[in-house]
């Protein structure tokens, strides 16, 4: 057999996938039939677990008698110098399980194959076994998951791959722990040659190089908006058969097009796609599960994750403003019920990772209840067997979600409190994880923030800033976002080719973390991001940079969601409408017509408000009058109305002014 040694990104969304292979001496990846899932890793902090009341305890339950949990008796090792240290002197291949807390079938390998005394045996005697939570170590899943949750994959003594799976049964683990035992035993010297030309041409694909550059073009909103028409549901909602996922970009660009538009075609799409999706929505603790099994909406898979309760706000905030119908508000408020519950530190500040679909999968000796059955229960019910885990861990990127999701509810419905707590959650996250030069951390652990500087949390946090310059008009929240974007250029863009890596390049890194990757759907966000700051600052730097990350990305053949790209591509193309707010913070009158400002509903506004007694009345080439009394104006790019002085005269006079500009 020829040695053949490849690369390959394979991304799973959480369901059952394909059989399929990889070898080293052809790299072997293996999806077996099984649902993506995830296993555990300690608390970012204890003191946490005060926080949900005891939520986590199993105090007075007897272990299931059929319960044998004993994946805790592997050595497993985190990711670092250490484990791959033995490998090298020992001279062993590596066993790599990529779990998520949050994993069903994770916790199913680790009851049945992990748990299997001579699977427990080979991997303590023959193998270095290193288990990661993907969660906290979104660089290591884009380059190791193989098809889905869990990823069991085996890597030489460097780290690069020559098996992938997802889900094995145990006779399954120990078939491919000892064939490939013996296949590094026969071919070593092949293989690890081949693995060192593999780490070469890693190294050397961080070179900046020039690649095709793509047109920027408003025809890409169009091809977006029939391929949203063409993949409707038009029974059960959503796109697509089944499983189904949340289509968040999708259902937002599709209220922008309908506003911009008045096209009632897409408002139905979104709104049928919004009261189908609550068949997925807990009715006893309120928020989304992770998604759909079938095409109606009908079967969920349990875990809830906080990304999709953030995103989940802003499109049923979205709907209510559109509509003024009472569902959708309730659907807001059962998110954020359930997510001030379960999901948030009200001491610190933060927002929780996940919810376990299981009870008891964390815990050897509690009773394990899966979550079909548990969450058929009510309130009572639910509480006297126990609540399923909570990942206490605090990741920066969905944390930025979240708190933009949490201070867009305060302007559209008054919230104080979501304002207050998002802002506590930016406040503290930025003391704690921000260092210059180096970026914001992932998260944080061993009394330190940890993985700094990745594009995902720079582009999300960065965002959130914004939204909390937005609503406080402190530019010190504007100045922190500026700081994180000058690190993002500095870290992480690709000088020549455009377009952001996801890290920032490592010689000493280990294994595929060599490979260089621009993720498509962070690119598009940081295309977006950097769109808005230009709007809020008028600094060319920004809009030549989302330039440069749009062509990249128009360019390239890798796949991206298109209603994103369609989102970028109008962020960048289509100047947003300004609403300006010039007056003292201080008097009521402008507080008054900032507010107002703030709830209007017109999809990719921008809002400001300009204090004489300490900014300058001026945004680029425009310049306000500082009159009598605070007044607001509606800008587009070229031309603002009269002065607005009235808060009750808003929206008419936005209407009134959009009618004229647009004849």
């Amino acid at each position: 057999m020829p040695l053949k040694i490849g690369v390959r990104t394979m991304m799973c969304f959480g369901w059952m996938g394909r059989y399929a292979s990889v070898l080293l001496l052809s790299i072997v990846f293996v999806v077996v039939p099984g649902i993506c899932g995830g296993a555990v890793l300690a608390h970012e902090d204890e003191e946490h677990e005060k926080a949900l009341g005891g939520a986590g305890t199993r105090e007075g339950l007897a272990a299931s008698p059929f319960r044998n949990k004993r994946d805790h008796e592997i050595n497993w090792y985190e990711w670092g110098d250490e484990p791959f240290g033995r490998a090298v002197a020992e001279d062993k291949l590596i066993l790599l399980d990529l779990t998520a807390v949050w994993c069903h079938w994770c916790h199913v390998m680790d009851e049945t194959s992990y748990s299997d005394p001579e699977i427990i045996e080979m991997l303590n005697k023959d193998f270095i076994a290193i288990r990661i939570d993907t969660d906290r170590r979104p660089d290591l899943q884009v380059r190791y998951l193989s098809g889905g949750w869990p990823s069991t994959d085996i890597l030489v003594p460097s780290g690069e791959m020559v098996f992938g799976a997802t889900y094995l049964r145990p006779e399954q683990l120990k078939s491919v722990l000892r064939e490939y035992q013996q296949l590094y035993k026969e071919h070593k010297p092949e293989i690890l040659k081949r693995a060192k030309v593999m780490q070469e041409e890693m190294k050397a694909a961080w070179a900046s190089h020039d690649a095709p550059k793509g047109v920027i073009d408003s025809k890409i909103l169009t091809r977006a908006v029939s391929m949203m028409k063409g993949n409707f549901d038009k029974k059960n909602g959503g796109f697509g058969n089944a499983p189904k996922f949340f289509e968040h970009d999708a259902l937002a660009f599709g209220l922008l097009m309908h506003h911009r538009t008045g096209d009632e075609e897409l408002k139905e799409i979104v709104l049928t796609t919004l009261r189908k999706q609550l068949g997925v929505f807990d009715p006893v603790w309120g928020g989304f599960y992770r998604y759909s099994v079938d095409a109606a909406w009908t079967t969920p898979h349990y875990e809830k994750m906080l990304d999709t309760q953030a995103m989940a706000i802003r499109n049923y905030l979205d709907a209510y403003l559109l509509t003024g119908e009472r569902r959708y508000r309730a659907a807001v408020e059962g998110i954020m019920a359930y997510v001030d519950r379960f999901l948030s530190n009200p001491g610190r500040g933060g927002f929780f990772a996940s919810q376990d679909a299981d009870v008891g999968s964390h815990d050897p000796h509690a009773t394990f209840v899966d979550g079909e059955d548990y969450y058929l229960l009510g309130e009572k019910e639910r509480l006297a067997i126990g609540i399923p885990h909570v990942d206490l861990t605090v990741l920066t990127h969905w944390n930025g979600l979240m708190a933009q999701s949490y201070l867009k509810v305060y302007q559209a419905l008054g919230d104080k409190r979501a304002r207050d707590f998002a802002l506590k959650t930016l406040d503290m996250l930025y003391v704690t994880r921000y260092r210059k030069g180096e970026g914001i951390a992932h998260y944080f652990a061993h009394g330190k923030p940890q993985r700094a500087g990745l594009l995902v949390d720079q582009v999300a946090f960065a965002r959130a800033l914004i939204e909390a310059y937005v609503v406080t008009a402190d530019r010190s929240y504007l100045q922190k976002a500026e700081m994180i974007i000058v690190d993002m250029y500095l870290l992480l863009e690709d000088k020549t080719a455009g377009g952001f890596f996801d890290m920032a390049f490592d010689p000493d890194a280990k294994g595929m973390l060599l490979r260089p990757e621009k993720p498509t759907i962070e690119n598009a966000r940081a295309a977006m991001l950097l769109s808005e700051l230009y709007y809020f600052t008028e600094n060319t730097m920004y809009k030549d940079g989302a330039e440069r990350t749009l062509q990249y990305l128009l360019g390239t053949r890798s796949p991206y969601p298109p209603a994103l790209g369609a989102l970028a591509v109008d962020r960048y193309l289509n100047y947003p409408l300004h609403i300006v707010v010039v007056g003292e913070k201080k008097e009521q009158i402008t507080r008054n017509l900032w507010h107002e400002s703030l709830r209007v509903y017109a999809p990719g506004k921008t809002v400001m408000l300009l204090d004489p007694s300490k900014d300058k009345l001026a945004i680029g080439e425009v310049t306000f009058p500082e009159l009598s009394q605070p007044a607001a104006y509606v800008c587009t790019d070229l031309l603002c109305s009269k002065p607005i002085e009235k808060p009750g005269e808003l929206r008419e006079s936005l209407k009134l002014f959009l009618d004229a500009t647009a004849s």
